[in-house]
């Protein structure tokens, strides 16, 4: 997730949520509760959104705004302008802002696409964001799904700090 432009997207956007609905029901992803700071998540497996916004500095037919959808791709390679709306959307466990949370996807890395995800297109943007972070404020971590989960329920249970401290929190690397 997400999933659009696709008609399996859920309405429930920016999120890092649990189901409300039992899993053996149809979709139960579609609803949720909103993971909290102080609130341990009682459903498994949680939900951990990408963003999903419109986009208003790239246009379509010079009228309609872009889709940001988190997709990596040869048309959709990472850029500082789509760091600004990932970060504005704002994903993080309620109650804890300072760690926000960008999931991106490329698919299973369509071999079309690999000039943007391992060429200049993908060395200039980690380039800058290794800028942008240097002059803006924020730090970025790259993690696994493992480690992404261990961080979502570290602030769950109030944890502060270098999220750095958490990579292994609750769920352990297999040997």
């Amino acid at each position: 997730m997400p999933s659009a432009p696709s008609r399996g997207q859920v309405s429930k956007i920016n999120a890092l949520y649990e189901c409300v609905e039992p899993l053996e029901r149809r979709a139960p992803h579609r609803h949720g509760r909103d993971l909290a700071r102080g609130r341990r998540p009682q459903v498994f497996p949680i939900l951990v959104q990408g963003p999903l916004m419109l986009d208003f500095s790239r246009r379509k037919r010079r009228i309609f705004p872009a889709l940001e959808n988190s997709e990596l791709s040869g048309a959709n390679p990472p850029a500082l302008q789509r760091l600004h709306l990932w970060q504005r959307a704002a994903i993080t466990v309620q109650g804890c802002l300072e760690w926000l949370f960008v999931k991106l996807h490329c698919h299973g890395m369509d071999p079309r696409s690999t000039p943007a995800l391992l060429g200049p297109p993908m060395q200039n943007f980690l380039h800058n964001l290794a800028d942008a972070g240097r002059g803006g404020g924020f730090q970025t971590h790259f993690v696994t799904a493992r480690e992404m989960t261990n961080l979502i329920l570290a602030a769950c249970d109030e944890k502060n700090g270098d999220p750095c401290m958490f990579r292994d929190y609750r769920l352990r690397p297999i040997k």
